[in-house]
């Protein structure tokens, strides 16, 4: 892995199987100081996090629909293994799902595509800094954002 910027958020494994969609998100958490990791789908993620790359990651942003291994196959093996279950998950998705996501496994709420770049950083600010402190600073930057034009990602 690259050295993590010590000035960092954190680091935040991205797991996505459409190229531009990734890319858009990448770029995203690099501009709000956010370490970020990717992998086109569960196998390439998996193959990351077992390189020794667990450790450092603070979050998973993982899509469901994607080949070779979904989704759905990483977050079980995800919950099956005990260094790999303490990462959280932010599931996002354009399948449609009641509630939050805790019932696959995801610690955090659905984030449904096409999602907004505020609606984004909100959810990854609430996982990686949970505490009331860090709500109020990703609100701040959530707030300086919506002066800037939202863009919505592409349904995958």
């Amino acid at each position: 892995m690259s050295t993590v910027d010590p000035e960092s958020r954190g680091v935040v494994l991205v797991v996505e199987d459409d190229q531009d969609l990734r890319a858009l998100v990448r770029d995203l958490l690099e501009s709000q100081r956010y370490f970020v990791l990717e992998a086109d789908d569960g196998r390439d993620a998996l193959y990351t996090l077992r390189l020794g790359e667990a450790p450092a990651v603070s979050l998973i942003v993982l899509d469901l629909a994607m080949p070779c291994m979904s989704g759905w196959e990483l977050i079980d093996i995800l919950r099956d293994d005990p260094r790999l279950s303490r990462i959280p998950v932010l599931v996002t998705s354009g399948m449609t799902v009641h509630g939050d996501a805790s019932g696959i496994g995801a610690t955090m709420s659905w984030l449904r595509k096409p999602y907004g770049e505020e609606e984004l950083l909100a959810a990854v600010g609430e996982a990686i800094e949970p505490t009331p402190l860090g709500r109020r600073a990703n609100a701040n930057v959530t707030e300086r954002n919506a002066r800037k034009p939202s863009s919505s990602h592409p349904d995958g």
